[in-house]
């Protein structure tokens, strides 16, 4: 029987998941869908074709009026965590959009109220969920190139003239929060080690129209397996433009690994890993299909956790991690000194 999902959140982004992302997972029904504002709930019902009865103006009273057992939360970061909480304490599972919460603070309450109550709670990190850093990974923990030394990170876009990211050019900070997050998390999950310290420079080139923080950043970061992660992101670069989830250089004892993933429109066709032996020519992976990809992908391994009572890759819990490197990379630009990552208490399930 297919997850009952109420969907929370109807903006631009919101509507591209009910667009786009929720009728490619068979494994999901969405019930209902919610928008505390109601001329974006009206907008949406119109230009989703969704029934009437099927639009609430609270979570509450979604819940009230239909069977559901999960809900996905696609508003803006600041209600992601009262909204989680009301699911949660309804007794129904989350998948959050990225970023998990405004801060550490925050998202290690949804944490603790999941361990508490039970039910799973996921955060979309759906980089993740392509075949080049996938492969990467799996590439990695075999050890046939040996241990990683060093990994190097170009992200390069020119958002500039993007009217549709003009929202974005008022938020805080958006270059770390909203974008270096996925590229953090990637570092988490191709290394399979942990963050413990970051330091981290950041700007506004003169001709940025970033209000809300600096369009540009370094960082660089140490993990607890001996590797260092070096990262260059540009949100307003006139540079050759790279994949979304950037160029990837891991450096590893017996030769070099080259990837980039998640190509213009979000694709998988641009993904492509090189392995560069150090006794042998360079050759190009086959990788593995992932299908749903991206955000529907990460849906589905939502689905898929709920149905077996296990805890999803990029569960709540786990993302303390990625965002306690955004945290702390933030702080880092801020003081302009390096910050430890605190570690995270650990959590029964979440």
């Amino acid at each position: 029987m297919p997850l009952r999902i109420v969907q929370v959140g109807l903006g631009g982004w919101g509507r591209d998941w009910a667009q786009n992302i929720l009728p490619k997972v068979e494994e999901v029904h969405p019930v209902a869908w919610v928008d505390a504002d109601p001329a974006t709930l009206t907008a949406a019902r119109q230009t989703l074709g969704i029934p009437k009865e099927c639009c609430f103006t609270s979570l509450e009273a979604a819940l009230a009026a239909v069977a559901a057992d999960a809900v996905l939360v696609t508003t803006p970061v600041g209600a992601h965590i009262p909204v989680a909480l009301e699911a949660i304490e309804a007794g129904k599972h989350v998948l959050v959009e990225k970023p998990f919460a405004p801060n550490l603070a925050e998202a290690r309450r949804a944490v603790e109220a999941a361990a508490a109550r039970g039910p799973v709670l996921m955060v979309s990190q759906n980089y993740r969920f392509f075949p080049a850093p996938r492969a990467v990974a799996e590439l990695i923990a075999g050890g046939t190139l040996g241990s990683v030394g060093g990994v190097y990170v170009d992200f390069r876009r020119n958002v500039t003239h993007a009217t549709g990211r003009v929202r974005h050019f008022a938020l805080a900070d958006p270059l770390l929060v909203d974008m270096a997050i996925h590229h953090f998390d990637l570092m988490r999950m191709i290394l399979k080690q942990e963050p413990r310290l970051v330091s981290c420079h950041s700007w506004n080139p003169p001709w940025s129209p970033f209000t809300g923080g600096d369009a540009a950043a370094t960082a660089t970061v140490a993990f607890d397996g001996g590797a260092v992660a070096s990262w260059r992101g540009n949100w307003v670069s006139p540079g050759d433009q790279t994949y979304w989830a950037g160029e990837w250089r891991v450096e590893c004892a017996g030769g070099e690994i080259r990837w980039t993933s998640r190509e213009e429109l979000g694709g998988t066709s641009g993904d492509r890993v090189t392995v560069h032996p150090a006794d042998g020519p360079a050759k190009e992976l086959k990788l593995p299909t992932v299908r749903p990809h991206g955000r529907a992908g990460a849906l589905a391994a939502f689905a898929a956790a709920v149905q077996a009572g296990t805890e999803p890759e990029t569960s709540g819990r786990d993302n303390l991690r990625t965002l306690g490197l955004v945290e702390a990379a933030l702080s880092s630009a801020a003081t302009g000194q390096a910050v430890s990552v605190s570690p995270q208490a650990e959590t029964r399930r979440g």
